[in-house]
């Protein structure tokens, strides 16, 4: 299924590009791939840079950067899109530089991965395999308690 999906991207590049070329001619589309792949690098740079700071000062602040770490991951997707010649990928790659349709896309995602990934119903966890429809029950993890450390009161023993 993947490789189909690879194979169909590849082909509407193609198409993409020949449209491109027929309007503004060859050479020039050939131009314009060239400058956004070189160019792409830059801007996702710039972007990240961003989002470093951002991860840099929730850290300071003793927070957890997950909604940072999500940016990167989605920022260094954007950016091997761009840096792939070819007018669509790099629509889509600097479409994912902007902070808005970032967040959106992670929210759009972490939903329905959220939602494919497990669900607790009746007491039991229901954990439906990424990619299939297959399901499984599982009783609900025992819950972890950490070992309480010995109380200086009784002498060490517990």
């Amino acid at each position: 299924m993947i490789f189909l999906g690879a194979l169909l991207f590849i082909a509407a590049e193609i198409v993409a590009f020949v449209v491109v070329a027929h309007g503004i001619g060859f050479l020039w589309a050939l131009l314009l791939l060239i400058v956004v792949s070189a160019l792409g690098p830059f801007v996702v740079r710039r972007v990240g840079l961003g989002v470093l700071a951002h991860t840099q000062e929730r850290l300071r602040r003793g927070e957890i950067p997950t909604r940072e770490l999500l940016d990167g991951l989605v920022i260094l997707i954007g950016g091997v899109m761009i840096c792939v010649p070819g007018f669509i990928g790099d629509a889509l790659g600097l479409l994912l530089m902007i902070g808005p349709v970032r967040h959106l896309v992670i929210r759009i995602v972490g939903h329905r991965l959220a939602r494919r990934v497990q669900t607790v119903r009746n007491g039991r966890w229901r954990v439906v395999s990424v990619g299939s429809r297959r399901v499984h029950d599982e009783p609900p993890p025992a819950p972890h308690r950490p070992a309480l450390p010995p109380d200086p009161r009784d002498g060490g023993a517990s």
